[in-house]
């Protein structure tokens, strides 16, 4: 029975494992789009001060995955692409949004994306949290 829940856990691992190359890849070519589309220097942007308005970025999630589902959740658990900028006041104004988590560059909240749905389609950062 014991050989049985590590086989479980390598598994995990080894998924683990593929799940962060993968995003690593897909933060490489997502960085260089970027800079060639221009989001890059909006991202920038949203963070001065005077651009509080639209400070909120809109991400779809393509792909989540946690080790375990006890782990705390963080953006690092999701692959995700560039959707738009949003007033902050949008997270106060909507019923469904949830706060994920928050660090000292950020607050991520998570979106459903249907009521009452559980799937998460959409992250956002605010940024500038103090």
């Amino acid at each position: 029975m014991p050989a049985f829940g590590i086989r479980l856990v390598v598994q995990q691992l080894v998924k683990t494992i593929l799940f962060f190359l993968l995003r690593l890849m897909f933060i490489a070519v997502q960085r260089i789009y970027w800079q060639l589309n221009g989001t890059a220097r909006k991202l920038r942007e949203a963070r001065l001060p005077q651009n509080y308005e639209r400070s909120a970025q809109v991400l779809d999630v393509v792909f989540a995955h946690k080790f375990c589902p006890m782990e705390t959740t963080s953006i690092k658990n999701f692959l995700c692409t560039h959707k738009r900028f949003e007033n902050p006041q949008y997270i106060i104004n909507s019923e469904n949004i949830t706060l994920m988590t928050i660090n000292e560059h950020d607050a991520v909240f998570c979106e459903p994306e249907e009521k009452g749905k559980l799937a998460v389609v959409c992250a956002m950062h605010v940024h500038g949290v103090s």
